[in-house]
């Protein structure tokens, strides 16, 4: 009985932690094209893209210094910690940001640079990127990026995207701050 009743609590425990894997959903195409779009096109130096926390923050947008409102009718999404994908992890990796660092002309020789700034002479930070907040027609998408190097300095900002015809478009930065 006791053998029976061990199974039977290891069977329903797993299966309701199957179920709030799957309560989670997986990355969209929109979601990868955007967060895609975004790392090619950084707007901050790129030695920020190494290292970056391979899961998603929460959508939280500041309410400090905020000049600009959140869009209206944004969904924001109760989930976060995703896993991002291989494909956008690809793009934050060493070799990967180094060699575009490098076709900019912006290497910096290691042996001239201190260990603690990244291959463009920058120092290091720590990049998060939040879930993507969609508006009801999936039209406009918002999110959250933050690089922070030590808790001394670092940059971010909300960032809105467009759908025109039938592509993700960068529309602008909000909220923008450098510290």
């Amino acid at each position: 009985m006791r053998k029976k009743l061990a199974l039977f609590l290891a069977a329903v425990s797993l299966a309701m932690s199957a179920q709030v894997v799957n309560d989670t959903p997986s990355f969209t195409t929109d979601e990868i094209s955007i967060y895609r779009d975004f790392l090619l096109h950084y707007p901050e130096q790129l030695s920020n893209l190494i290292g970056m926390q391979n899961t998603t923050e929460a959508f939280v947008p500041s309410t400090e210094f905020r000049a600009d409102p959140v869009p209206a009718n944004l969904k924001i999404p109760s989930y976060s910690g995703r896993k991002l994908p291989p494909e956008i992890m690809a793009l934050t990796g060493e070799k990967e940001v180094t060699a575009r660092i490098a076709v900019k002309g912006k290497l910096i020789d290691p042996n001239k640079r201190d260990p603690r700034v990244g291959p463009d002479g920058y120092v290091r930070t720590h990049l998060t990127l939040s879930e993507i907040a969609f508006d009801s027609e999936q039209e406009h998408a918002a999110f959250i990026y933050s690089a922070i190097c030590d808790g001394l300095c670092g940059q971010g900002g909300m960032v809105l995207y467009e759908l025109k015809k039938g592509h993700w478009k960068l529309k602008t930065i909000q909220n923008a701050w450098v510290g």
